[in-house]
């Protein structure tokens, strides 16, 4: 969790001393009596804890500042002309506009800047526009002469020579090897709203990526700590063996059953602040190991981590939380309805991002079926030279969909004239009714096919059932199912998206059968063994 300042004087004192010790010898001494200021100008509005500002994730937003170099005793350090560099945290400075700015950094003369605009982007809860002397003055990199951090000279005879060598350099186009003073400070709070899990799955950007890339990012729960309760709830809807799943309900997009249609998207649903509800509600945080002291159907109140795409899956790295733990007794579950998908749907990004990390289904009904793929067995792919002696040409059976030919556990996707496990693997990947064998054997996904049968579409969706011990897809091949739930994963290395089964609920064989509802399905309420092992 970044560190917040709680006064401009108190931080910048704070980091002259440590500044000053880290650039000496011994015990170190105070290199600088100074201070810096960074003073916000009206008419920026700074937002309030309880009334935020909107978040900057689309468009910057400028805040003109001044920054001046103080005496002790508050009064301008005339004597100080030099470059300053700002940053703001958390976010980013986007750019700096007006007289005597150079990229991220001011020129201060006599003390003092001009009234430059910081534009501000990212930023999120409490926010401060820093401003630290790095002894750094920016020149020209292809100037001649060199700039003093890259012309090979020990400029300041210190016995280093350039950057990175030399710690007094802060980029190799630096004209100071000296360094500077390290005297720094910070301006008041501007407060931010905090990011919903749609902010962070990236919304605004189609949802492929997050917003906040390598970020220590804290989320809106709907946890209101001003006067303790939730104003709109997120939800554990997933306890993995690596992790749990959560989704924001209030800004999920839901479904209305309307036959003969069905499942439509509900277009009259509003979030409580009047807003329509955006999709990408749902998260993956990464915790290495089941987390303990979780349930299903808990609520997060705070939500903490570093936001990170893993090949294409967002999800939250070295998560904290604290919940309040689901009472049957005082509150329903939760647990949102599974999203519905259709034939179409799962070929669709927009659906398909809109729902990662989220509950989704297939199911069959009277307007749709879905089975395990026909084609699934052990037996390697007849694979022969084509009479080109170009390729091969092969051909798929329903117990033969073993395209690693050649046994070493992987596919070889190398489009070379000797290698048959690309067009073999292709050939699967481009039949409705293929589930590869070797990934299915070292993976446990298969092939889902999903069939409209009123508008004739048939797809595939990949699909692990390795949740419910009882389930056999081997067994089940070409037969319809009546449903298949479970949290939806992705996956760059080949564009894949898979259901994930949470437990043996969420696989209904018996198309006569009742589809347990989410606030039943997967739901195991603590017991007085999960007190007695602390597991709270």
């Amino acid at each position: 969790m970044k560190r917040a300042f709680f006064s401009t004087a108190l931080a910048a004192s704070a980091v002259a001393v440590l500044g000053a010790q880290g650039c000496s010898g011994g015990f170190g001494k105070l290199a600088s009596s100074a201070r810096i200021a960074v003073l916000i100008q009206p008419p920026a509005q700074l937002g309030e804890r309880v009334r935020p500002l909107p978040l900057p994730i689309d468009n910057a937003v400028p805040f003109p500042v001044k920054i001046q170099v103080q005496r002790p005793d508050g009064a301008i350090d005339t004597g100080f002309n030099g470059i300053v560099r700002l940053s703001v945290k958390p976010g980013n400075i986007q750019s700096i506009q007006g007289g005597g700015t150079d990229g991220r950094n001011v020129r201060i003369t006599a003390g003092e800047s001009d009234v430059v605009v910081a534009n501000v982007l990212g930023s999120f809860g409490e926010t401060r526009i820093v401003a630290e002397d790095l002894g750094y003055v920016p020149a020209d990199p292809l100037r001649t002469p060199p700039p003093a951090c890259s012309d090979g000279l020990d400029n300041d005879a210190d016995g280093l020579v350039d950057f990175p060598a030399d710690p007094g350099c802060a980029f190799a186009n630096d004209d100071n090897e000296a360094g500077g003073t390290f005297i720094a400070g910070a301006s008041d709070p501007i407060f931010f709203a905090l990011p919903r899990i749609a902010d962070v799955r990236g919304v605004s950007q189609g949802g492929a990526s997050t917003s906040y890339p390598k970020t220590q990012v804290s989320i809106d729960t709907g946890f209101s700590r001003f006067d303790q309760k939730f104003v709109f709830s997120t939800v554990i809807t997933r306890i993995a063996s690596d992790g749990f799943y959560a989704t924001d309900v209030d800004d999920l997009v839901e479904q209305t059953f309307t036959p003969p249609a069905r499942y439509l998207e509900k277009t009259d649903k509003r979030r409580v602040d009047g807003q329509k509800p955006r999709g990408y509600a749902s998260i993956f945080a990464f915790t290495f190991n089941s987390p303990p002291g979780l349930r299903v159907c808990d609520r997060l109140k705070t939500y903490n981590g570093t936001a990170v795409d893993f090949f294409g899956f967002t999800e939250m790295g070295f998560p904290t939380w604290t919940i309040e733990e689901w009472d049957p007794r005082v509150r329903p579950c939760g647990v949102p309805e599974p999203f519905v998908l259709r034939a179409d749907d799962i070929v669709s990004d927009n659906v398909r991002f809109k729902n990662v990390s989220g509950l989704v289904r297939v199911l069959t009904d009277d307007v749709s079926e879905i089975r395990v793929t026909r084609k699934l067995g052990s037996g390697d792919v007849p694979c022969k030279k084509n009479p080109a002696g170009t390729g091969f040409d092969c051909q798929l059976q329903e117990t033969a969909t073993n395209c690693d030919l050649n046994k070493d556990g992987k596919i070889d996707f190398e489009p070379r004239a000797d290698n048959p496990e690309k067009p073999c693997s292709d050939l699967c990947a481009a039949d409705p009714e293929c589930t590869e064998w070797s990934n299915f054997a070292s993976r446990s996904s298969f092939q889902l096919v999903v069939t409209d049968k009123i508008n004739n579409i048939v797809n595939k969706i990949q699909a692990d059932g390795s949740a419910s011990t009882s389930f056999k897809p081997l067994d089940l091949r070409g037969k319809p199912l009546k449903s298949f739930s479970g949290t939806l994963r992705y996956f760059s290395g080949g564009s894949q998206f898979t259901i994930e089964a949470r437990c043996s609920d969420d696989i209904v064989l018996d198309l006569r059968g009742t589809i347990p509802p989410a606030d039943k399905a997967c739901v195991f309420p603590r017991t007085l063994v999960d007190l007695n092992e602390n597991s709270r």
